[in-house]
């Protein structure tokens, strides 16, 4: 995939803010906010989208920094002075009803650092309002931060333990995922002397044409992730079921349970800005990517479960 308009790594990137995981920051005013975009509504790259409106003058926790980022379709990317907060995720109630439910990426220049006391003011509902002439599609597809973001990050060169260790000092992860992690490329490296498997890899089948299978799960019905041998058995060789794949870190909850969040029916397709139809698809609570075999990266974007890969369980 070729990028087009991207950035090119400043030349001394600082995090200027101070803001890190676990602190509090203070969104800004709309008109700051505002202020600080150039003629395509974004700030360093990074697009501001009406959504993120209602948000602004409440205060969150940080998630996390965004200094690396998985973009689809490209890879492992860089970013500065961006941060993600904690539980602030897209509604999509301008995009046509996408159900990504991203969290959106804030730059520090949109916050103001704060302590916890400053969220008791939040209120426990989003204000309803304009949306002050941000675009929301770009000829015939949508416009959003996710469509834009490999236009809004650079090549990451660094690619060695020493960025896990710059996380682990900022907070930005722990001592055992970091020793996850290198367990990881040790394993592969010894994998590959002896086969060609790899640890932690993406489970692959051998259907030439994958099933669908309709449960028409519900909020808040309780499932089972079916055993990886099960879940094989519904893939293709590149590990997808029906285009989808089933990622590495997904198998790490098989034979857990958890409960539906909402069935997917529409999505937003990062790589095209095209929406798309799903079915027999659904999201699971509480379950979102933590970056293990991404490179730590911090979009806790929530997995797509297809409904072959669950089972229901009566509730006791």
């Amino acid at each position: 995939m070729t990028i087009s308009n991207t950035l090119t790594a400043p030349e001394n990137p600082t995090v200027s803010s101070g803001l890190h995981r676990g602190s509090w920051a203070t969104i800004r005013p709309l008109d700051e906010i505002l202020a600080t975009l150039d003629a395509d509504r974004k700030l360093e790259g990074v697009l501001f989208m009406p959504e993120m409106i209602p948000f602004c003058g409440r205060t969150f926790r940080v998630h996390r920094r965004a200094e690396r980022t998985c973009v689809e379709g490209v890879g492992n990317r860089r970013m500065d002075r961006t941060v993600l907060l904690e539980g602030v995720r897209c509604d999509a109630s301008q995009h046509d009803g996408c159900q990504r439910k991203c969290l959106f990426f804030w730059k520090d220049a949109w916050l103001i650092p704060a302590d916890r006391n400053a969220a008791k003011d939040n209120g426990s509902t989003l204000p309803i309002v304009e949306k002050h002439d941000l675009p929301t599609t770009e000829g015939d597809r949508y416009y959003c931060q996710s469509t834009e973001l490999a236009a809004a990050t650079y090549e990451l060169k660094s690619r060695n333990i020493s960025c896990y260790l710059h996380d682990l000092i900022r907070g930005e992860t722990t001592l055992g995922r970091v020793a996850h992690i290198v367990w990881m490329g040790i394993g592969n490296r010894l994998l590959k002397l002896f086969s060609s498997r790899r640890y932690f890899e993406r489970p692959a089948g051998v259907q030439k044409k994958t099933a669908s299978v309709e449960l028409d799960l519900k909020p808040g019905e309780l499932v089972e992730i079916r055993s990886l041998d099960e879940i094989k058995l519904t893939l293709d060789a590149a590990g997808r079921n029906r285009g989808m794949c089933f990622e590495p870190e997904m198998g790490l909850h098989c034979g857990k349970r958890y409960r539906v969040l909402e069935p997917i029916r529409k999505m937003i397709f990062e790589e095209t800005g095209k929406m798309v139809s799903m079915k027999n698809t659904v999201l699971l609570t509480g379950l979102t990517c933590e970056g293990i075999c991404v490179w730590n990266c911090p979009r806790a974007n929530y997995f797509f479960w297809r409904e072959c890969w669950l089972k229901r369980v009566e509730d006791v």
